[in-house]
């Protein structure tokens, strides 16, 4: 049997094991679903990441937490980004111990505030002079309608407004880094709301936490695929990706999110199986072969499921002037 035909049978297997996992949200998207798919996966190209410099957002726990170990362990000159000032340093340290890596940095930064923003991404820029990966892992999500420092409610201000902010300050450097990559974490809540910027400008009479959350991750998947767009000729590749039902602080602390946790919390995926595929993203080679591509177990999927939630041309260029606006980089 020659080489060709063997992979052509891996990969016919692996496709079989995949489409039946995703006939099933609840299994798709729990730990059952990564650890059925994860034989099928080749991790031999991850290791190309050494040496390069990735930048991750909301690094302290969770996630990205686990990102920024897992990249530190393959080599990875790895800069977490996070908002308190002694477990920044410390989740630092303490990566650089458990991975044997002593090129793990840290920048403080507060994404729900404008101007912590600016002075992170203009503290990056005089320390780092390239940077090839930005991964925006960093999320929120509040029970009660709250504002950030500059008054926007705090769960857009912390997922959109702020990593925004900060992407776009740092997409020069990307650009002279190319190739380069962007990829930001969203969530299957996507699929259950279309765009609206009602809750943001604070239009919206009744406050739903999950809604609003899912909104704000509605709004990453279109905002890659508009970046995708405009960074094309600029050697930078943009890619959204959902970690499936993982434990994190943010889900577990959640009162929202209590029924949820209830009914799924013996099945839920590990802080590090729910990043695999950010991992992936940032340093494998077939992601750097498209991109504006939204992931889940390292296989595109699709970004709508109902007709209810796809966006208008009107929306989405109303979510990025909006975007532009409260961040102070409109015109």
């Amino acid at each position: 049997m020659s080489d060709t035909t063997v992979t052509d049978a891996a990969s016919a297997e692996a496709d079989r094991i995949d489409a039946e996992v995703a006939a099933d949200d609840t299994v798709s998207f729990s730990r059952e679903g990564y650890e059925r798919r994860r034989p099928t996966w080749d991790d031999s190209d991850m290791s190309h990441v050494a040496g390069k410099t990735v930048v991750v957002t909301g690094a302290t726990n969770g996630l990205g937490l686990a990102a920024a170990t897992d990249l530190a362990a393959l080599g990875a000159h790895v800069v977490i980004v996070g908002r308190d000032p002694e477990r920044t340093p410390a989740v630092a340290d303490r990566i650089a111990a458990e991975t044997g890596n002593d090129q793990v940095e840290w920048v403080l930064c507060d994404l729900a505030s404008l101007a912590s923003v600016r002075a992170a991404a203009a503290e990056l820029l005089t320390r780092l002079p390239r940077i090839d990966v930005l991964l925006n892992i960093a999320g929120h999500m509040v029970d009660d309608r709250q504002e950030s420092v500059d008054g926007y409610e705090l769960t857009w201000a912390t997922n959109m407004i702020g990593p925004y902010l900060l992407t776009e300050l740092l997409l020069d450097r990307l650009a002279e880094s190319a190739p380069a990559r962007l990829i930001e974490m969203t969530s299957g809540g996507a699929y259950s709301q279309r765009i609206d910027l009602g809750d943001l400008d604070g239009t919206r009479e009744e406050y739903e936490p999950k809604a609003v959350y899912s909104r704000t991750k509605r709004a990453q998947i279109i905002v890659t695929e508009v970046r995708a767009e405009q960074l094309a000729d600029r050697g930078v590749v943009c890619h959204v990706t959902h970690p499936g039902w993982a434990v994190t602080p943010g889900l577990m602390n959640s009162a929202s999110m209590a029924t949820f946790v209830n009914r799924f919390g013996d099945v839920l995926r590990t802080a590090s199986q729910g990043a695999d595929t950010a991992v992936w993203l940032a340093s494998a080679d077939e992601p750097a072969r498209s991109s504006g591509l939204f992931w889940h177990d390292r296989r595109p999927r699709e970004t709508h499921r109902v007709e209810a939630t796809r966006e208008t041309q009107a929306e989405r260029d109303e979510l990025i002037a909006t975007l532009r606006r409260v961040t102070g980089l409109e015109g």
